[in-house]
This record gives C-alpha cells, structure tokens and sequence, in this order.
C-alpha cells in the first residue's frame, strides 16, 4: 500500500509536471527535453516508457485541441460566411432598392407617362413661356383693337360732328333758298 500511495503520487506528479509543461512548453521543447534527458547506449537513445507515453499524451491533447480549435475556427468560417453571404444578399437588396427609389425621385408621372425630372422642367417651362408669348401677342392685339377703336370712335364722332355741321349748313341753306322762294313768290303775286 505503501508502495501504490508513492507510485500514483509520483505520477501525479509528473502527470502535473508535464501537463504544466505542455502548456507551458511547445511539444519540440519536450522532443528536445526528452532527448536529452534520455541516456545513451550503442549508439542509441534509451527513452524511460512512461516519458515517451507522458510525451505521446501530451501530442494526442495537443493534436485534439488543435482539432477542436480547427472545427471550432471552421465552424466560425462557415458561419461567418453565411453571415456575409446574408450580408451581401441584403447589400444586393438594398442597392436595388436604393437604385429604384432613385429613379422614382428622378421621375414623374406626367399625363400617365414616366418622365425624368429635366424632362418635365423643359415640358413646363416651355408651356409657361408659350402661354406667356400668347399673353404677349393677345395683348399687343387687344392694345392694337383698342387704339383701333379709339380712333374709329374719334373718327365717327368727327364724322358726326361734320355731319351736324353739313346738316345745319344744309338747313340753313334750305331755309335761305325756301325764304328766296317765299320772296320770289310773293314778288310774283304782288306783280
């Protein structure tokens, strides 16, 4: 019993000793520690067992966490890759998006029929400028009809008013000659 408490304390021991060292130290470092401290013999290197085991422990721990950090990393990749591929789907999406609402700001419905904004500026500045060259010419037309009228009137009055005169002159013609009649007549009676 003795001899068992003393064993599995040795082991323990450097079960501690080697799992610290193999935190510690890389497995070359334990290669090249456990070379050295081996001994010779004809040429040859002569390993205590239970080193060379607690050496192939440690490479087995290492290679499964290496391989845990693998699946894990891997894991990681193919999630980040759906993310970015989710990314890029939504990016695509958005560009999208952002490309037809840029077009629709771009554009008018005008009469039913998509226009670009400069397009429906040309179509109304150019209505506003040929309603304004007709108010123009309406104008100067309607000025044009007016001075028209003005003189028409100037000159209906002046006709009337030569009318007038020609009239009086006429009467007071008629009524000279009627008198010279009158006069002619009753010197022929007289006679």
């Amino acid at each position: 019993m003795k001899k068992t408490i003393i064993l599995s304390a040795t082991l323990l021991t450097v079960t501690l000793c080697s799992y610290a060292q193999s935190h510690t130290n890389t497995i070359e470092n334990q290669f090249n520690t456990l070379i050295s401290q081996s001994n010779n013999w004809q040429n040859y290197k002569v390993v205590e067992k239970n080193k060379l085991q607690q050496l192939q422990q440690n490479v087995k721990d290492s290679i499964v966490n290496l391989q845990s950090t693998i699946r894990q990393d891997n894991s990681a990749l193919s999630q980040q890759k759906t993310t970015v591929d989710s990314l890029s789907n939504q990016l695509q999406v958005l560009q999208k998006d952002l490309s037809v609402a840029i077009e629709q700001e771009n554009n008018l419905d005008f009469i039913g029929i998509s226009t670009h904004k400069s397009t429906f500026k040309i179509i109304v500045w150019s209505i506003i400028l040929v309603l304004l060259l007709s108010l123009v010419i309406l104008f100067i037309q309607f000025k044009k009809s007016f001075t028209d009228t003005k003189d028409a009137r100037k000159k209906q009055i002046d006709a009337e008013s030569e009318l007038e005169e020609y009239k009086k002159l006429a009467l007071e013609r008629e009524q000279k000659i009627r008198r010279q009649l009158q006069d002619e007549i009753n010197k022929n009676k007289r006679s």
